[in-house]
């Protein structure tokens, strides 16, 4: 069993839930390793801190994870049993630590105290003696910019005949009395009127400062324990941190397949387990059953009702880094279409539309190669850098298009660039926001298409051509209408197609109004589906945020290059003030608007498109899975 269990969780392709198979027992297993485990990553914990530290472009060169073949993980799953003398030492040194912290804890503070009446002129022993009992007195801030020996010795005066203050700072005194019940009673009475408190003496013989200078004799020697114990812990840390992060690693990968087993149910000679397996992964799982020579199969069972099977999204190479957006937005119902597919081209466009320049194109293309080919990173962060080399690719066609370099104006550029500049977003914005508002529009209708196609998969097609059918026959209409009214198009009249829209109309106030019950709930409900062209109305003009995007990026790019052009006259400095504003600026302008453009095309996805199809109220597939956290697993 558990070698079935470590293929499926090699795969990461099966997400076990809990069986309910009458008259079975469950299966008796337990993890050997549940007391090693904590003490492992215990010790790991500890250790990590005292790692030698590796700069950030080693880090990112080398990684920080071990690379191993499986041949390599079963000689250390075979050899667990050696960790155990690994965590004692590290137990052991972890006991001479807290003793040793203990000591320096108590130290300080005597030497703290001791520092604070280190000038009493009294020895130690000598503050409780047979005739005088001394009293160490103090108070946070001075009395009425008095200090504490002139207030104490006004009330003392009308109190005491016998007492002697012995003052160490302003706000602390030594006071003698009589050892006798009445006086040692009336000065502590006192006191406490007075906000001021006795605290307890210092340990020791000799007057303060001696003490005071013996305390720190320990204290420095305490410190040179304090620092071995650090050099051996570095030292244990070097050795056999790598070890013990890859044990614990192995470690988890066992447990989490014992809990596994809990969820199963056993007779003599078999286990069941239930749960969600990705069916694209099952043809794997079976291979390496059968070469592994294990008796162990897969039967498929339909959806309880009201069940809700997880979800996976799994797409082509092109499209598999759009799904960083998909998933910020939240995993489509299992019944839904995934979006990823249909979502990249909008993305793609929309991000280039909103940076617009092809200098910062360039350089998130650059940035993304280097993370991919350069760094060892986890696959999600390559994954999102291969999305950033998509929108940077993005950026550099919308910018070539719109004449953004930078910053620099058209005249300056050479001619075959000047060629390639089809719009003017500073000099003439009108035909990007045309383009704006045109695409938004036609992704529009794009999402009523997906919503007709997705009904139709869950068995609903007529539901979804009744719904968006009149609606997606009125935005066509409405673009024949334009169409014609500028002259594009002569296929039919321009009444005729305005009849038509009417006629469109009423289609969508009769499908509205098949929801209502009753002829009040009819009206109310072709109300309401007529209230929708608000709704439509407000999304397309939410494209237009796109043109507002890319004209900032581009003002912003000429305003950093016009305040470089302004101080380079400056004598000396010039050209390197220049160049600072230059590298500020653009730097700054890149940051923000990529991050402006990442999250308004996202919006745009998943406020204007997703909601057209997508319910996203999907449960994100679990399976039982490899952690990587130390470990990197060669040929998988």
């Amino acid at each position: 069993m558990n070698s079935a269990l470590s293929i499926i969780q090699k795969v990461g392709a099966f997400e076990f839930t809990r069986s309910d198979v009458s008259g079975m027992s469950e299966p008796d297993q337990y993890f050997q390793y549940a007391d090693l485990l904590p003490k492992v990553q215990h010790a790991v914990h500890f250790l990590e801190p005292y790692a030698p530290k590796k700069g950030l472009w080693k880090s990112l060169r080398e990684g920080t994870r071990v690379e191993m073949t499986e041949q390599e993980l079963l000689k250390r799953k075979a050899n667990f049993d050696v960790v155990d003398p690994l965590v004692e030492d590290f137990e052991r040194l972890q006991v001479e630590f807290a003793e040793v912290n203990e000591k320096l804890r108590v130290l300080e503070d005597e030497h703290a105290l001791l520092k604070a009446w280190k000038v009493l002129p009294i020895k130690l022993s000598q503050l409780e003696t047979s005739q005088t009992k001394t009293f160490l007195v103090q108070r946070l801030i001075s009395l009425d910019k008095k200090s504490l020996k002139q207030v104490l010795e006004t009330k003392l005066q009308e109190t005491l005949s016998e007492y002697l203050i012995t003052e160490v700072s302003a706000t602390s005194v030594a006071l003698t009395v009589s050892n006798e019940n009445q006086a040692r009673s009336t000065a502590v009475t006192l006191v406490n009127e007075l906000g001021a408190e006795i605290i307890l003496p210092p340990k020791g013989k000799e007057n303060p400062e001696i003490e005071f200078t013996a305390v720190s004799e320990k204290l420095a020697s305490v410190k040179g324990e304090l620092a071995m114990l650090h050099d051996q812990t570095e030292h244990f840390s070097i050795t056999h941190l790598s070890q013990l992060q890859i044990t614990g690693e192995l470690l988890v990968w066992q447990r989490e397949r014992f809990m596994a087993v809990e969820n199963g149910f056993a007779t003599k000679y078999t286990v069941a387990f239930d749960g969600w397996l990705n069916k694209n992964k099952r043809q794997a799982i079976e291979e390496l059953f059968h070469a592994k020579g294990l008796a162990a199969m897969f039967i498929e069972l339909q959806p309880l009702e009201g069940e809700d099977p997880p979800v996976d999204i799994e797409n082509h190479p092109l499209f598999k880094p759009f799904e960083a957006v998909t998933r910020l937005y939240g995993m489509p119902g299992h019944k839904d279409l995934d979006p990823t597919a249909y979502l990249a081209g909008f993305f793609f466009l929309f991000f280039g539309l909103s940076l617009t320049d092809v200098g910062y194109g360039l350089f998130l293309m650059t940035a993304a190669i280097i993370v991919i080919t350069l760094f060892k990173v986890d696959d999600a962060i390559k994954l999102f850098a291969k999305l950033l080399f998509l929108v940077g690719l993005a950026t550099v066609f919308v910018g070539a298009a719109f004449g953004g370099y930078l910053g620099i104006a058209p005249e300056n550029l050479p001619s075959f660039l000047i060629s390639l500049q089809k719009f003017d977003p500073i000099g003439n914005p009108l035909p990007v926001f045309y383009l704006a508002l045109s695409l938004g529009v036609f992704q529009v209708m794009v999402g009523m298409l997906l919503k007709i196609y997705s009904e139709y998969k869950n068995g609903r097609f007529m539901n979804g051509l009744i719904v968006q059918g009149p609606w997606f026959l009125v935005f066509c209409l409405g673009i024949l209408a334009l169409l014609t009214n500028l002259g594009y198009v002569a296929i039919i009249p321009f009444d005729a197609i305005i009849n038509l829209i009417y006629a469109a109309a009423v289609l969508v106030v009769l499908s509205g109004a098949r929801n209502g019950k009753g002829i009040f709930g009819k009206v109310m409900s072709a109300a309401a589906s007529l209230y929708d062209s608000i709704g439509y109305f407000s999304d397309i003009l939410s494209y237009s945020r796109l043109l507002a995007l890319g004209l900032a990026t581009t003002a912003l790019a000429f305003a950093v290059n016009l305040i470089a052009g302004m101080v380079v006259d400056v004598p000396y400095v010039g050209y390197i003030l220049a160049g600072i504003i230059l590298i500020i600026g653009h730097t700054f302008n890149l940051a923000v608007n990529t991050l402006g453009a990442f999250i308004h095309s996202a919006r745009l996805q998943f406020v204007e498109f997703f909601g057209k199809f997508v319910a996203g109220t999907g449960r994100e597939f679990r399976p039982l899975s490899r952690t990587s956290k130390y470990i990197i697993v060669k040929g998988e």
